[in-house]
């Protein structure tokens, strides 16, 4: 009886993890995505993808609750499913791909700081120009002596 219940639990773990292996699968493509979007400066698509990744941070939040939930409602048999050869090899397969999400996140996070640096030298560049613009005005605006006249 006790190994029925911990084979089901085992059955239903490893379908959980293969159904979160698969969102983080998805998860990297998307963050993959952000970041070309963010090297190639194709700023139109980028709200849809943030919007995407506000999405999946809630995925992850049900997620976490998912297998909370399981562990909760037997910790014994819980653990002793999680022993398994396959639900090993699937969460260790998540915890890389989470790290490999990681390490696409800093790299976006650079190219978007990257990116915010350069645009703020620019409007640096565009105020100076706008002072240099207004001092042009200005002088533009006195009078001009032609032949010492007015």
């Amino acid at each position: 009886m006790e190994y029925n219940a911990i084979s089901n639990l085992e059955q239903e773990l490893v379908r959980v993890l293969k159904e979160e292996y698969s969102f983080y699968q998805s998860l990297y493509i998307l963050i993959d995505k952000q970041k070309d979007l963010l090297k190639f400066e194709k700023e139109e698509k980028l709200l849809d993808i943030y919007t995407e990744i506000e999405r999946c941070h809630k995925r992850i939040l049900e997620s976490e609750e998912k297998i909370a939930t399981l562990r909760k409602s037997n910790p014994k048999l819980f653990n002793l499913a999680a022993t398994a050869p396959e639900v090993k090899k699937i969460a260790q397969s998540i915890i890389t791909l989470i790290k490999k999400d990681m390490d696409l996140v800093r790299q976006n996070e650079d190219y978007a700081s990257n990116r915010y640096d350069r645009v703020k030298q620019e409007l640096r560049k565009l105020q100076h120009s706008d002072k240099i613009v207004r001092y042009i005005k200005d002088l533009d605006n006195t009078p001009q002596f032609v032949d010492k006249k007015h």
